[in-house]
């Protein structure tokens, strides 16, 4: 007897606009860096207006859609290569999640509307991104007990590293040498110029010049995920966190190897602390930097400012009053209600001030620290340090997730 005939393989082409819809939408959110949790509970919040029954696994570069309707199942494996971060995309791309699920959309309306949004052309150019690199490296040497000599320097390191993201970063092969080789151009030209000018620190200069590329935020989202329960998302990106302070601390290590000779005359400078009232000129300038590398709207500016402001000051009270690494956690806390306040007012998502607040929190640069006392065998330092950075990330975590729960965002996203 001869087999009945068999139907073909359903594929994403043959399969309703409906299941098209979550799929270019889940490729969307995984570009833009969505944590797993809000991942699968947008789309799934998305598959009930549908009429579909839809359940997601959620990697931090891949997602598996096992999506049903009327007794016909689809299972698809999308791999999503993990984009920059485009804030006013982003806000674009909770807008129309939110229109799609209050039934504003359409579902082809709502297609259209996610393709522009993905073909629309860079806010900023590859010039203003460089100089933004160096303006938001410079308040950094400020925060890490810089003076105006480390922030000119610093702005100068930045951009360079600006350089190497913007350019080495359009290509997915040399995109991968950008950490190393920034942290090779930084560590070199870091102890030359502590070499070269009097009361400049090299360490200040080094952690500062690389601010913007440590994975502070990443390492922040993964235990998120770990916290949440999405135990495979948040272990990857908690190696991808690991590998790239490792690519970093390589780069640096190399750096201070080929400038070795300097290293003797680096080491005796000082730096000389600015007065207190350019805080708040500085924390601008940081504010201006975020709008443009983190791709945001020029209207943000003032949000941003003030998220920049809040997180600063309700660190620094918090530190006085429970100590530095407590503080922390109370700064996230403040920080994370008037975020998901600032999403309840504006219906914005929460990162748009979330994210340039967390660069003033983020233990990155103190995680990085401690790396380099490993690499220079000071492993008691560098073991006791990481341990400080480890605790740090705990207490913002547990911040941001205590005004989660204080007061709901009501957003997708």
């Amino acid at each position: 007897m001869m087999d009945p005939p068999t139907s073909p393989a359903p594929t994403q082409s043959s399969a309703p606009p409906e299941i098209a819809l979550c799929l270019e939408l889940g490729r969307a959110y995984q570009a833009y860096g969505i944590p797993a949790h809000r991942f699968e509970d947008a789309l799934s919040r998305i598959c009930s207006r549908l009429g579909l029954e839809g359940e997601f696994f959620a990697l931090p570069t891949a997602f598996f859609a096992s999506l049903t309707r009327n007794g016909h199942q689809w299972t698809f494996i999308q791999r999503s290569p993990g984009g920059d971060v485009d804030l006013a995309r982003l806000s674009d791309l909770q807008r129309t999640t939110d229109d799609l699920i209050a039934g504003k959309l359409s579902t082809e309306e709502a297609r259209e509307r996610v393709r522009s949004i993905l073909a629309a052309p860079q806010r900023w150019s590859a010039l203003t991104t460089t100089l933004c690199f160096g303006l938001g490296s410079a308040p950094a040497a400020m925060f890490f007990g810089g003076g105006w000599r480390e922030m000119l320097l610093t702005a100068l390191l930045g951009s360079m590293v600006g350089l190497l993201a913007v350019f080495l970063g359009r290509s997915t092969g040399l995109s991968r040498i950008v950490y190393p080789v920034a942290g090779t151009l930084v560590g070199f030209l870091s102890l030359a110029a502590a070499s070269r000018f009097p009361h400049v620190s090299p360490q200040v200069l080094t952690l500062a010049g690389l601010i913007i590329l440590l994975p502070g935020l990443r390492l922040v989202v993964s235990m998120n995920e770990l916290a949440t329960g999405n135990l495979v998302a948040g272990t990857a990106r908690l190696v991808d966190t690991g590998m790239t302070f490792l690519s970093l601390g390589f780069g640096v290590a190399l750096g201070q190897r080929l400038a070795a000779p300097l290293m003797e005359r680096a080491l005796q400078g000082t730096p000389l602390p600015l007065p207190a009232w350019t805080l708040l000129p500085t924390l601008l300038l940081a504010a201006s930097a975020f709008v443009v590398i983190f791709k945001a709207r020029f209207s943000d500016l003032p949000w941003i400012f003030a998220a920049c402001l809040l997180a600063f000051y309700g660190t620094r009270s918090g530190s006085a009053w429970l100590g530095p690494q407590f503080g922390v956690g109370l700064g996230a806390f403040a920080l994370g209600l008037a975020s998901n306040l600032y999403t309840r007012l504006v219906r914005r998502p929460s990162v748009v001030t979330l994210l340039p607040g967390l660069m003033v929190l983020v233990p990155g640069g103190l995680g990085f620290k401690g790396l380099e006392f490993i690499i220079q065998k000071q492993l008691v330092m560098g073991l006791d340090t990481a341990f400080q950075a480890l605790f740090v990330a705990i207490a913002l975590l547990t911040g941001l997730l205590l005004a989660q729960a204080t007061v709901q965002p009501r957003t997708a996203l």
